[in-house]
């Protein structure tokens, strides 16, 4: 693109960054606990000039159809609401919901020749704001693409679902990793947060009462014996020591990810996947495999013993072997991994009457149903503080972040089948649209 669209800018003030807390003992303190830290908060002190009229710039992407397949295609820049923003997409990604969906309609004759464009997760800059929206010119942000789009070199959002991110060299992360944090530990961490949260909720009670501290400490955030703030997962006392967990489709990158934080967080990691996710499960260091088509086996194996089961696949057939494996009291937590409809399958005829039996009810009753793009609507600001906080996580080496790949968009098409094939290792792909590589 050669017209890139550029701000038009003045001496004017521009948006005010604040990085809380202020004091130096405090920002001391930050830096070893990661927590404290927050994303700069956006103050609209005075709105930046409005752009000037452009004429409409071609934009490239690339897209997929049932009949097409994968190309590159050119479109038009939008034209912006008022609470819209133009993002130059530095980063996105390919993940399980990419594929999901392409299957999708690769499977529905209504859409054969439909055109979508992957990619769920972004990072970018502002080039572009509509007339509510111009405190976030310049601005580089993250966002959540319910139904894709990511996979070009500009895209529009509006700012409700805008994650400023720093810009401060000691704490900046490349948009390569954050895109991947996105796509992976993000969904891993928020979800075992939420596991953990009933436990430690008790736990932060009893220490308030003790020490007399402020009760105002954000849950799943817990209070350790310094006054300190910090995630449950990574706490001194490690909260699944001596707990089972299942990890179902452990193999992805999701799944992996999974697998990272709850060794680190002291459990004992089982896992079930595709016989090619051996090698990446192995690597990241759980403790017993199984291939998830030999369920004779694994209920065998695991029968009783299970403290959480963790499903990112989704196929409700496996719920009554899930039932035979989990402890008593035991979880289980089902990560939704697209936003393309109902991900979960229906249960075959042979299954159907497990839905109405006391032992599914009580698996579902308990079930924790975890869906990205539903927590950052829901509480953006904890959502926020959550990729704050893996960035140090990463940034200290507490996470193991895996990349397999950056392509530019004239390399789409063959990564892209190498996610669909599961040949990428359990690593994240990620294009970067406006780069040529």
């Amino acid at each position: 693109v050669t017209d890139e669209p550029k701000v038009v800018v003045t001496d004017e003030p521009k948006v005010v960054v604040t990085d809380e807390p202020k004091e130096e003992a405090q920002l001391e303190k930050a830096k070893k606990i990661g927590r404290f830290r927050s994303f700069p908060t956006l103050k609209k002190e005075k709105a930046l000039p409005t752009l000037k009229k452009e004429e409409a710039a071609q934009l490239h992407n690339t897209s997929y159809s049932p009949g097409a397949g994968i190309m590159k295609a050119v479109g038009s820049f939008p034209t912006l609401a008022k609470d819209q923003v133009l993002i130059r997409v530095d980063a996105t990604s390919f993940s399980t919901r990419d594929c999901l969906e392409r299957l999708r309609r690769f499977s529905n004759k209504e859409l054969k020749n439909s055109v979508w464009v992957p990619g769920h997760e972004i990072v970018g800059r502002v080039v572009r704001a509509g007339t509510n929206a111009q405190s976030w010119l310049d601005k580089r942000i993250a966002a959540l693409l319910p139904y894709g789009g990511g996979c070009s070199q500009y895209v529009c959002i509006d700012t409700k679902i805008a994650i400023a991110l720093p810009e401060e060299t000691e704490t900046l992360i490349d948009s390569n990793k954050v895109v991947a944090l996105l796509s992976t530990y993000m969904t891993a961490f928020q979800c075992l947060e939420s596991v953990i949260k009933p436990e430690e909720e008790k736990i932060a009670e009893t220490l308030v009462k003790e020490k007399d501290w402020s009760p105002n400490y954000a849950i799943p955030l817990i209070a350790n014996y310094d006054g300190q703030k910090k995630g449950a997962l990574f706490a001194a006392k490690k909260p699944f020591s001596g707990k089972n967990v299942l990890i179902v489709g452990a193999g992805s990158p999701v799944g992996l990810a999974f697998v990272d934080l709850v060794k680190t967080a002291g459990a004992t990691v089982c896992t079930l996947s595709h016989r090619a996710h051996l090698s990446p499960i192995r690597g990241i260091g759980a403790h017993f495999w199984y291939e998830l088509s030999q369920k004779a086996a694994w209920e065998a194996e695991f029968g009783g013993k299970m403290d959480l089961i963790i499903d990112t696949v989704g196929d409700a057939n496996n719920d009554p072997s899930f039932y035979k494996v989990m402890r008593t009291g035991g979880r289980l937590v089902r990560v939704h991994t697209t936003s393309c409809g109902q991900k979960y399958l229906p249960p075959q005829p042979q299954e159907q009457g497990w839905l109405f039996t006391p032992s599914y009810q009580r698996i579902n009753d308990n079930a924790i149903n975890y869906d990205i793009f539903r927590s950052c609507n829901d509480d953006k600001k904890l959502f926020t503080e959550d990729l704050a906080y893996l960035q140090d996580l990463l940034q200290i080496g507490k996470i193991n972040l895996k990349i397999f790949s950056q392509v530019g968009l004239n390399e789409v098409k063959g990564e892209f089948e190498k996610v669909m094939a599961a040949k990428t290792n359990g690593g994240v792909v990620v294009v970067r649209p406006n780069t040529m590589m």
